[in-house]
């Protein structure tokens, strides 16, 4: 009874043998890419970056005979599209300069020997640089403020990549990408300059929409430079019926108007959002005839 027991144990052991990876033959010292800054409203901007880094191997060991490596550059946490980050990061690419394909790979690939890059070290020769390049490809798409950091593994082959399993050296290649909180707004018509006329006052609500790109959160402030009233033109008065007050709603929030109290609103996104700016006037019906006028400054900034 135990013979058959016995012969399996054997044909499993020979079994995994061969999956054993080879002998470790080079190291490879780490590696950081320059910092990147990245902003996607910059319409000037470049469509995607390049950047260039070298990858330094050093020979282990003392052996002295030609050696030639295949390697790749591997993420970790990206099943589909290697990116900067866990999601909704900045894409990327690596290229080796000796033949220019993708030699990027994910960690649930068994192997993808199509995608590799060769450095040689002669005889002697205890170490070698080999090139390549690090694209950013997605700079136009909604990329949330923040800053996005990767460590990238080394996957390599000593010996032939179609009979041996990889070496792989854990978070060789570090990546820092930083996308700014910016934003641009403007009133509807591209203008950062609007105008509210209320006519005869026969409503006594108007509004007109703000458009608002931010990468992050933003905060609005508004400040009037009358004090919070339209006044009577050529009037020197400061009586009530030479004065209408007003309130008004930034995206259905009040909004004071001494700039002292800041709105804090959510990221509008690189396609951005078109916010109503409501502007309520109290009853004009005890107020002299004439011509009202208030200029109302907005401040949107930033919220780190």
């Amino acid at each position: 009874m135990k013979k058959p027991i016995i012969a399996f144990m054997l044909s499993t052991l020979a079994t995994l043998c061969p999956a054993a990876a080879a002998a470790q033959c080079v190291t490879v010292d780490p590696a950081v890419v320059p910092n990147i800054r990245v902003d996607p409203l910059d319409a000037s901007g470049a469509a995607q970056v390049i950047q260039p880094l070298d990858l330094t191997f050093r020979r282990v060991g003392v052996g002295t005979e030609p050696l030639t490596i295949a390697y790749q550059i591997v993420d970790e946490d990206s099943p589909i599209q290697s990116r900067v980050g866990l999601s909704a990061g900045p894409q990327v690419e690596w290229r080796s300069n000796d033949s220019g394909r993708n030699i990027g790979a994910y960690r649930n690939e068994a192997y993808a020997q199509l995608r590799s890059g060769l450095v040689s070290l002669d005889v002697n020769e205890n170490s070698k640089q080999a090139g390549v390049r690090l694209f950013l490809t997605n700079l136009r798409e909604d990329l949330p403020a923040g800053v996005y950091r990767e460590q990238f593994t080394i996957r390599y082959w000593c010996t032939d990549v179609d009979t041996t399993l990889p070496n792989e050296l854990p978070g060789i290649v570090a990546v820092t990408v930083q996308v700014p909180n910016v934003l641009s707004a403007n009133i509807a018509g591209a203008s950062t300059r609007g105008e509210i006329d209320f006519l005869d006052f026969s409503t006594l609500s108007r509004s007109l929409s703000i458009h608002v790109r931010s990468t992050g959160r933003y905060a609005v402030s508004a400040r009037s430079l009358n004090g919070k009233v339209m006044l009577r033109e050529g009037s020197a008065s400061t009586g009530d019926a030479d004065r209408i007050a007003y309130d008004v709603r930034f995206g259905g929030r009040d909004l004071s108007l001494d700039a002292q109290q800041n709105l804090v609103n959510p990221r509008a996104g690189l396609e951005g959002q078109r916010i109503p700016l409501d502007v309520t006037v109290e009853d004009v019906g005890s107020k002299r005839a004439g011509v009202y006028r208030d200029t109302l400054i907005l401040t949107l900034a930033p919220v780190s």
